[in-house]
């Protein structure tokens, strides 16, 4: 198995987390990562790509209630879901979590012409514009492409994200499998057709959310995916340059 490994030091003093198989069988996949300061971490996943262990050396027991140590964890743990997924046969990652997914999603639409934005994205541009309730957050639309990734076969009805008290609900939604890749728009600033202008802010979403997803695995997004925006809605998510060392 051929390993592309990228080191890339940043002016926060650390790097990348470097992630390599070490041990697959039949019931399970175990990931070393070295996480952004050059500590080891075994990760374990069974077949079905549960959680089974992590060992660490970075953390005593006596920092665990620290928030800190459990966020950089997490990182490494996603960083290693991502390794298993990408470099075995074990499926381990929901599409929409799945960034090279999302980049087929991208190279979809950017073949779209006007027609093709209208029938795809009609109804998710009047929703933004004409949500069905107050204080929304932001509107989603789920996208279904076919199984080459090379065809949007079809999209959700909008979904409106809005606020509740201090909660976030949303309208009713629900599918018959796992979507490809999903959008989310908050309220339109300056009011624009639905033409190809409406489906580069839908792919600069996704780009977001592609960035969102390298920081989720502590690493650096590759260049073009350095962009400002809405990405993965969680409040949890630190750009690589702030997190914790």
């Amino acid at each position: 198995m051929k390993r592309n490994v990228s080191r890339i030091m940043t002016n926060n003093g650390h790097e990348s987390m470097d992630a390599h198989i070490i041990g697959e069988d039949s019931v399970g996949i175990a990931v070393e990562v070295t996480d952004c300061k050059g500590y080891t971490n075994h990760v374990l996943f069974d077949r079905d790509g549960e959680l089974i262990g992590h060992v660490h050396e970075r953390f005593t027991e006596a920092t665990q209630t620290d928030p800190e140590p459990a966020r950089i964890l997490k990182r490494v743990q996603f960083r290693a879901r991502n390794e298993a997924h990408r470099q075995t046969e074990a499926d381990l990652l929901l599409p929409i979590l799945d960034w090279t997914v999302i980049e087929d999603t991208i190279g979809v639409l950017e073949s779209f012409d006007v027609p093709q934005i209208m029938e795809h994205f009609e109804d998710f541009y009047e929703a933004i514009q004409d949500p069905p309730v107050d204080n929304v957050a932001y509107t989603a639309l789920f996208l279904f492409l076919n199984d080459g990734r090379d065809e949007l076969v079809r999209q959700s009805d909008p979904v409106a994200f809005y606020h509740e008290n201090d909660d976030l609900a949303h309208t009713e939604f629900s599918f018959e499998r796992d979507p490809d890749a999903y959008v989310t728009i908050p309220p339109l600033e300056e009011i624009f057709a639905c033409d190809k202008r409406f489906r580069d802010l839908i792919i600069h979403q996704l780009k977001c959310r592609i960035r969102d997803l390298h920081y989720m695995q502590g690493c650096h997004p590759p260049e073009k995916y350095r962009v400002d925006g809405l990405g993965v809605n969680d409040s949890e998510i630190v750009p690589f340059n702030e997190q914790a060392k």
